[in-house]
C-alpha cells in the first residue's frame, strides 16, 4: 500500500477528469453556432425539462417558461412579437425546441428524462410556417433564414 499511496492524488485526478456531463448547447435566432454551451452533471432523475432550468440558473442565462416548456431564452421574443408576416397568405411563428442527441423527442421537456451523462441537449430559437392556413414544417432552426425581424443587419 506504501507504493500506492504517491499515485493516490493523481488517481483522483484522473477520475475527477473522466466523470462525464451532460454537454448543452443553446442556438439563437442568427446563427449556426450556439449563443451558449457547457457541460452539467445531470441528477438523471429529473425531467429534462427541469434540468434546463437548473442549467439556465447556473450559468445566469435568462428565460420565461417551466420545466413543461420554455417561451423565451436570451430574451427572445414572445407572443405577437414572435410572429413574422411573410406575405398576405403566409406567416411563421417562433418559439423554443429542442433535440437530445441531435433527435427531437415528441415529449414535453418536462415527460422525458436523459439517459446518461452522455446526452447531448441542444435548445434551439425555431419557426414553424402556415402557409395558406395550412402548417408547412415545424421546428426549423431559425438561423436558417436569420429572419430581419429578429437579425437586423447593420
Amino acid at each position: 500500500m506504501k507504493t500506492l499511496k504517491p499515485l493516490l492524488p493523481l488517481l483522483v485526478v484522473l477520475a475527477a477528469s473522466q466523470s462525464k456531463a451532460v454537454s448543452w448547447r443553446i442556438f439563437g435566432a442568427c446563427k449556426n453556432s450556439p449563443v451558449h454551451e457547457g457541460t452539467y452533471q445531470a441528477d438523471l432523475t429529473k425531467s429534462v425539462g427541469a434540468l434546463s432550468l437548473e442549467i439556465f440558473d447556473a450559468n445566469k442565462i435568462p428565460y420565461v417558461g417551466s420545466a413543461e416548456g420554455i417561451n423565451s431564452i436570451i430574451n427572445s421574443p414572445i407572443g405577437l412579437d414572435s410572429i413574422e408576416v411573410v406575405s398576405d397568405t403566409e406567416l411563421r411563428a417562433y418559439g423554443w425546441c429542442y433535440t437530445i442527441n441531435g433527435k427531437q423527442p415528441t415529449e414535453m421537456p418536462d415527460k422525458i428524462q436523459f439517459k446518461s451523462q452522455d446526452d447531448k441537449l441542444t435548445w434551439f430559437y425555431a419557426y414553424s410556417t402556415n402557409k395558406n392556413n395550412e402548417w408547412t414544417d415545424y421546428c426549423s432552426p431559425a438561423y436558417w433564414i436569420a429572419a430581419d425581424q429578429f437579425c437586423a443587419k447593420n
